[in-house]
């Protein structure tokens, strides 16, 4: 086993890149409805559907990334990798156009919530590929709420490079540790079954509640601090059960074997490589998580407009080393007992909650959305302007969640 925990670790440690050639890259999933008020079918010979949306958006999309589904039928644009936010924003921007045009043009309507405000998931299609089919099943089985999360949830996933080996667990730690802070500020689910969710951070729960040996915050498994937490990382890896594999054939099939014994017969198999372990990298569904990046999960689909501001939190937070250092002070002085409490605080929207030090979630809040601004400064390339006017209105007005449920819904037709 040790041969193959090496493996991966060169694997993930040969996807480092020099301070100049940092990028960051978006993963934007977008429900969609018809102008009626009904979730868009999967397919469809009468009426438009998410397959042929997809399909005409590859068709046009020329450079700007790509196009796939999400197992309910969401549409997720993939971005390119930038050195900047202007970039990643001009690119976001040309997607958007690309997006409501084609959209427009097939009499549908894109839904900018975290969570789909009307149906639930019996009510929603699921793509006909293989690995969805065996997920879907075995979610039924865990009866948590894995087919919420499958078919009925959108979010932003923002993906950074790293520099090291330190850059690397310097940021997954910062991002574990920060998870509660993304949760309520990008908090953008503000109905499930047309009915308000109150206080709940309702996109949050459900991945919480998906299934607890491969989602939640790294410090739910034991990596609770940065010291080897790249093994650490590996060792929660090797012991997760896989929800599918492949098999000789190159067959996608059922699997509840560790993840570790897989890779053990890949390599007696000698069919152990690079791309075999990437395949099974993304079967971890932590709030942050190592593949080839560093992708941080955290954050509900934004309203229009504020697409880029997570991109923008985490880039503030993450890859200023000076803003970063004054995080990990921070972060590294809280007892697990503090950073259990802090966890806790993000399945709720109640900023009185109590968070560590005995100070309130909002004042962490505030505390830690001020020094992504401050990170953003400190790069020197004019991007707070990415994350200060949505980091501002949502100080004043609380998450997205709980303003729009004070207003009439507009989801339905």
């Amino acid at each position: 086993m040790l041969n193959i925990q090496n493996k991966i670790k060169s694997f993930i440690l040969s996807k480092c890149v020099d301070p100049e050639n940092r990028m960051i890259g978006i993963e934007e999933e977008s429900i969609l409805y018809s102008n009626n008020g009904l979730r868009l079918p999967i397919e469809s010979r009468t009426v438009s559907n998410t397959k042929t949306i997809t399909e005409l958006l590859n068709n046009k999309k020329g450079l700007n990334g790509f196009y796939t589904m999400e197992p309910g039928g969401q549409v997720e644009w993939s971005s390119p990798p930038f050195s900047n936010l202007n970039e990643l924003f001009s690119s976001m921007e040309k997607h958007n156009r690309l997006f409501e045009s084609v959209v427009s043009k097939l009499k549908s309507k894109i839904i900018y919530f975290g969570l789909d405000p009307q149906f639930d998931p019996d009510a929603v299609d699921l793509i006909d590929d293989q690995k969805y089919k065996i997920m879907d099943q075995k979610m039924k089985k865990i009866d948590g709420a894995g087919r919420w999360m499958m078919r009925n949830t959108a979010s932003i996933q923002v993906n950074i490079d790293f520099l090291s080996l330190g850059d690397l667990e310097d940021m997954v730690f910062v991002a574990d540790c920060l998870h509660p802070v993304a949760s309520y500020l990008f908090a953008n689910s503000p109905y499930k079954l047309t009915k308000g969710n109150q206080m709940k951070n309702l996109r949050n729960i459900i991945w919480h509640n998906t299934d607890s040996e491969r989602c939640r915050n790294l410090f739910d498994h034991g990596i609770t601090n940065k010291k080897n937490l790249l093994e650490q990382y590996i060792e929660l890896f090797l012991k997760t059960p896989a929800i599918f594999e492949i098999d000789l054939d190159k067959n996608v099939i059922d699997s509840n074997r560790k993840i570790g014994k897989i890779l053990e017969d890949y390599k007696k198999s000698d069919i152990f490589s690079d791309k075999e372990i990437l395949y099974l990298l993304r079967q971890i569904f932590t709030n942050v998580r190592i593949k080839n990046v560093v992708e941080v999960r955290g954050s509900d689909r934004p309203p229009r407009g504020f697409e880029i501001s997570p991109a923008a939190f985490w880039t503030g937070v993450l890859t200023d080393i000076k803003t970063r250092k004054k995080i990990l002070s921070i972060c590294s002085k809280w007892t697990e007992r503090e950073r259990k409490i802090f966890n806790r605080c993000a399945l709720s929207l109640d900023k009185n909650n109590i968070g560590p030090d005995g100070e309130a979630y909002f004042s962490w809040i505030k505390c830690f959305g001020d020094l992504a601004l401050e990170g953003l400064v400190n790069r020197k390339l004019g991007e707070e302007k990415f994350f200060e006017s949505f980091y501002n209105y949502v100080i004043k007005n609380e998450p997205f969640s709980l303003q729009t449920q004070d207003k009439k819904p507009t989801f339905s037709a």
